[in-house]
């Protein structure tokens, strides 16, 4: 007599179990992230287009965004729409920015983290940029030093330019890490009202230096782009100490 199959173990059936709609669109949505395809601080397209593009239900689509906000991996920003968070998370955004507003000496070393990821970021994108990259570069550069610009909108112009570099490496790696690093210091600089402590000499300073890494990107010379972003970045350390230790006192 044949011996009775045994029934699959509930592991077994968990696994054989199709997915959820939701959770398809949830996973193919979390590799256009992985791939650099969405990257962090950008807005998804709407639920509609999601849905029409996806080819599934707005409702599948909708509950897919949440699981994501749920992670950590999307947030929902004012007026509407869906924004990129950085892959490191939104609580270790909010922790790492509360140790760095709360001392000085953690900012500094932020600041010094950032020096050493950035030139290794402005010399990749010297070997990897595409023309596409460059000329984007080119076009946020003159936003952000163009004079008629009002001066409130200075470190979003900056954090641009800087996360563009980020996105010429190629590396979705870099990116992730890079969004989380900058978002963190622009809260933190905010908090200590650093934007009160520069000036026109310190713009113009920012303005030569933001030049001078572009157009090494742009001449494919990494040594160059590494150089250039290293004396920035110095310089803007420097001005910072001094800055800080004369709000200090």
């Amino acid at each position: 007599m044949p011996s009775a199959k045994m029934p699959p173990a509930p592991d077994d059936q968990e696994t054989k179990r199709p997915k959820r709609i939701a959770d398809q669109v949830a996973d193919q949505l979390l590799e256009k992230i992985s791939d650099g395809i969405f990257l962090p601080g950008d807005r998804l397209p709407g639920e509609r287009q999601l849905a029409e593009t996806m080819k599934v239900s707005r409702v599948s689509v909708r509950a897919a965004l949440q699981k994501l906000k749920t992670r950590g991996y999307l947030r929902a920003v004012q007026g509407g729409g869906t924004e990129i968070l950085s892959s490191t998370g939104i609580d270790m955004d909010t922790a790492m920015t509360d140790l760095v507003r709360d001392s000085i000496s953690n900012l500094r070393d932020l600041q010094e983290i950032r020096c050493t990821l950035e030139t290794w970021a402005a010399r990749r994108a010297a070997i990897n940029a595409s023309d596409e990259d460059i000329k984007l570069l080119r076009i946020a550069y003159r936003q952000a030093h163009d004079p008629r610009r009002a001066s409130k909108y200075r470190a979003d112009d900056d954090h641009r330019l800087h996360m563009m570099i980020g996105r010429a490496t190629g590396s979705i790696i870099y990116y992730h890490v890079m969004k989380m690093l900058h978002d963190v210091l622009q809260a933190a600089l905010m908090e200590i009202r650093f934007n009160n402590l520069t000036g026109p000499s310190f713009d113009r300073m920012v303005q030569e230096h933001h030049h001078d890494i572009i157009e090494a990107i742009a001449a494919r010379d990494p040594d160059a782009a590494e150089k250039a972003m290293s004396n920035h970045l110095q310089a803007v350390l420097d001005f910072f100490k001094t800055a800080s230790d004369k709000q200090s006192t």
